[in-house]
């Protein structure tokens, strides 16, 4: 059983790095088999669903995944300035050590995945919606209204994932610093309101 699992987890960690990429259009099945090393077949045997369900299983992955690495920021205790700058400081990291050839693997889906695939864009749906209340729960912990932490929350995701397409195609880390002093100074502004 564990060499099937292992087998599993090897497409689902190709499939993370390749939709990262080129997005989940931009993969086909044999260049995912080939990339996790499994043989031929045996997409549809650990996933039913075919790339569809890989695709929603990696989103969910990245999704829960990232939603504990905010949580744990906030549960850190560093104030909201600190909170920002890491996680800025991360989305450059990522992107400078791939070479600015891949951004995260939800904003290339995201981008991409039409409405013939509602599995997947509601897996995307929900792992974004998990990441805007994490971020709006530390945000209202550390001092904004309920409504400004959501207004918050909301501006941070579409600045953390804009900062990851920008960034690739402009292979450099500019854009997730500008996004990070952005967040600052919209962080100051809702904690005085």
């Amino acid at each position: 059983m564990a060499k099937v699992s292992s087998a599993r987890e090897d497409m689902l960690s190709a499939a993370v790095e390749l939709f990262r990429a080129r997005g989940f259009e931009g993969v086909g099945v044999a260049e995912l088999l080939q990339k996790s090393g499994a043989p031929r077949g045996s997409l549809y045997f650990h996933f039913p669903g075919g790339k569809e369900q890989s695709g929603a299983e990696v989103v969910e992955r990245v999704g829960v995944e990232d939603a504990s690495r905010f949580r744990s920021l906030h549960e850190s205790g560093v104030d909201l300035d600190t909170f920002i700058v890491r996680v800025f400081k991360t989305t450059a990291k990522e992107c400078k050590d791939r070479d600015y050839k891949a951004s995260c693997p939800m904003a290339a889906i995201a981008a991409g995945v039409s409405s013939d695939n509602p599995k997947l864009v509601a897996a995307v749906r929900q792992a974004f919606a998990s990441w805007e209340h994490e971020i709006a729960v530390a945000a209202q912990a550390r001092g904004m209204t309920p409504k400004n932490a959501e207004t918050f929350a909301s501006a941070f995701l579409a600045s953390m994932e804009g900062a990851f397409v920008v960034s690739k195609s402009q292979a450099n880390s500019t854009a997730h610093v500008n996004a990070s002093r952005a967040m600052q100074a919209l962080a100051a502004a809702l904690l005085v309101h």
